[in-house]
């Protein structure tokens, strides 16, 4: 039971959330899209977030210790916490680093070679985009000041717009997670891999810095990102090959089309694995097998394409779906006591009053949301119907995503060229959706060109960290709220201030201009090449969803059944290639010691595996931080 003060909001806690939100935004951007060193935010487990809070946390033990005035309380670190892990949801690679090539890159690049004007670009509103060539030239060529009058006035309105979308979309989401929480929490008493090193940083510091497991761990992740630091700064010294290494090809056929064979030994993943259910990592690990060896089959038999996006797709909204089905009576109760309707066979209303917001409240904030998104998209020119569709689809992605990180907690989970409009696109064809629906699929695409970082797991995230500390909701949903209303604002100014400065195209190393041209060079593929429904591609959706739906009901149904359809939705996306091995290491190690120890030894172990992530972040934020005040390019940790 929480008590009175733990409910108090501590001002000036939220305002130190504020300057920190602020200062990962632009360390977030100058890490990523500048110097482009550790990818702070595409890991599930953010790397500043996690460094900022171990700052804090050692922070706070001298202040135990010397100025116990000064102390704060484990609900005020986890809230300064969950304020940096939302503006990272925004400001990173994995966003704003698509968002805001977006809004720029048609106008500068526009040529009468690729007719983007007369096809997309005179059609698009005023307020969508900066249109003037002029006002863009110091964005992608650098030297230039933000604070022109003619530059400012040029951004002022898209900054604003897609800043109200941004804002929308993610109380939105809030909103979603309110729905969720306690039918994956308390019900379903799902894993949250992710919240274990915060959770284990903030409930008990000075026991958690006590332990030999925890620094052994920390030692040894530290010691060799530490000495490929210093190997990439001096190539004298040598190093250690953790990093996607390439252990070979095959050469003669069916066997080379399973394609390289990579293998890392990434610290943190080895960590945050073990944490997942040996059943879901088995899963996954034991599914890339399976699709090398679906490679060579298919190979065999002359194929030359196994449908990878679409095999994705439908995986990810099965996925997404099967939760609502599994936990439809609790959800038809939430909407019953939110229309007022009476409960089926005498059956009492939920009890929200222990939740982060009234279920009411979270429908209306819902609502609201989701009408402005819809108004916000047929002022671009799409139509209704298109609109609807496109969430139908994204909805149910990102509930398979939040479900992937309740339950597996992956180093990693992307989605890359997975989207609703690509998918509308296969299943209508492009002259059925026409130029308004396209381009309104165009700039929605920063939003959904990879998930990764996406607001609703680490929202949900949030609220279990608040969960397993029992402590009060009100000053941590308050902080999130401020850190997305304060950190889209911010990130949009540090963004065009640096880049200005810098130049995207000049010396920014990110992606900014390859973003751009991704972007609109796929609309203009749809306009110049129409296509029809993709009838085989919808069939091979159709079956992946079919597959997914099949492997959850054998896990549901018999005990013996090993593989878990996480693992498939997992492995069936991008990026897994050079985690499969630190995720089988993972599994090997969490098995033995369980088959040895039991529990009890599991528990013992924690603390190691525990250490091992937060010396990988700690290596990687420090060698990120010193690229950033040494303005140079640093070792990469990660990615």
């Amino acid at each position: 039971m929480t008590n009175a003060k733990q409910h108090r909001v501590k001002p000036h806690i939220l305002l130190i959330g504020l300057v920190l939100v602020a200062f990962n935004s632009y360390w977030c951007l100058m890490g990523t899209e500048v110097w482009h060193s550790t990818q702070l935010t595409i890991a599930s487990l953010f790397f500043n977030a996690v460094f900022t809070l171990l700052v804090f946390v050692l922070l706070n033990l001298l202040f135990q210790r010397f100025l116990p005035r000064l102390a704060m309380s484990q609900a005020d670190l986890q809230t300064i916490y969950v304020m940096v892990v939302m503006v990272t949801t925004l400001s990173g690679h994995t966003m704003m680093g698509y968002l805001i090539p977006v809004l720029a890159h048609t106008f500068h690049f526009a040529t009468p070679e690729n007719e983007w004007l007369s096809l997309f670009g005179n059609n698009m509103p005023d307020w969508i985009a900066v249109k003037n060539p002029r006002i863009l030239d110091g964005f992608y060529n650098g030297d230039a000041s933000l604070y022109n009058p003619a530059v400012f006035n040029a951004w002022i309105t898209p900054v604003l717009a897609w800043s109200s979308f941004v804002i929308a979309l993610w109380l939105t989401l809030l909103a979603v997670t309110i729905f969720l929480r306690k039918q994956w929490t308390e019900n379903e008493r799902l894993n949250y891999p992710i919240v274990q090193l915060p959770l284990a940083l903030t409930s008990n510091p000075k026991r958690f810095f006590k332990s030999p497991w925890m620094w052994l761990g920390f030692a040894i992740a530290g010691s060799v990102e530490l000495l490929n630091g210093l190997s990439f700064l001096f190539p004298e010294i040598p190093s250690l090959p953790i990093r996607n290494k390439r252990l070979g090809q095959f050469t003669s056929k069916p066997w080379s089309a399973m394609g390289p064979i990579n293998i890392s030994f990434y610290p943190f993943s080895i960590g945050l694995m073990f944490f997942t259910p040996l059943d879901l990592s088995f899963s996954c690990w034991f599914f890339w097998v399976l699709t090398r060896v679906q490679l060579i089959v298919t190979d065999m038999f002359g194929a030359r394409n196994i449908y990878n996006l679409e095999q994705q797709t439908g995986a990810w909204i099965a996925f997404g779906c099967i939760p609502l089905w599994m936990g439809r009576r609790h959800y038809g109760r939430i909407i019953r006591k939110v229309f007022g309707i009476t409960q089926r066979q005498g059956l009492s209303p939920p009890d929200d009053s222990g939740e982060p917001m009234r279920y009411r409240s979270a429908a209306i904030l819902f609502a609201a949301g989701l009408m402005f998104l819809f108004f916000f998209c047929f002022q671009m020119g799409m139509a209704f119907w298109a609109i609807g569709l496109f969430f139908l689809l994204y909805f149910p992605m990102i509930l398979g995503i939040t479900r992937i990180r309740a339950e597996i907690g992956p180093p990693l989970h992307q989605l890359i060229l997975v989207d609703p409009g690509r998918t509308m696109v296969l299943g209508l064809g492009t002259r059925r959706l026409g130029l308004g629906n396209l381009t309104g699929l165009t700039f929605l695409y920063p939003f959904v060109r990879c998930f990764r970082a996406h607001p609703t797991p680490s929202e949900l995230e949030a609220f279990r960290l608040a969960e397993r500390s029992q402590i009060g909701y009100r000053q941590l949903l308050i902080g999130m709220i401020l850190a997305i209303v304060f950190g889209i604002l911010i990130t949009f100014w540090a963004y065009l201030h640096v880049l200005y400065d810098m130049g995207a195209g000049s010396k920014a190393r990110g992606w900014i201009v390859y973003m751009g041209w991704e972007t609109f060079n796929r609309l203009q593929t749809w306009l110049v090449s129409p296509r029809e429904t993709g009838v085989p591609e919808l069939g091979v959706i159709g079956s992946s969803f079919l597959f997914t739906i099949f492997l959850m009901m054998m896990k549901v149904r018999f005990l013996w059944w090993p593989l878990h359809p996480g693992g498939y939705v997992l492995v069936s996306g991008t990026g897994m290639g050079r985690l499969w091995f630190p995720i089988f290491l993972s599994w090997l190690a969490k098995a033995t010691i369980l088959k040895i120890g039991g529990v009890k030894l599991y528990r013992q172990a924690v603390p190691f595996f525990l250490g091992l992530i937060l010396g990988d972040y700690t290596l990687g934020c420090v060698w990120s931080l010193i690229g950033l005040v040494m303005k140079m390019p640093t070792y990469i940790v990660w990615h």
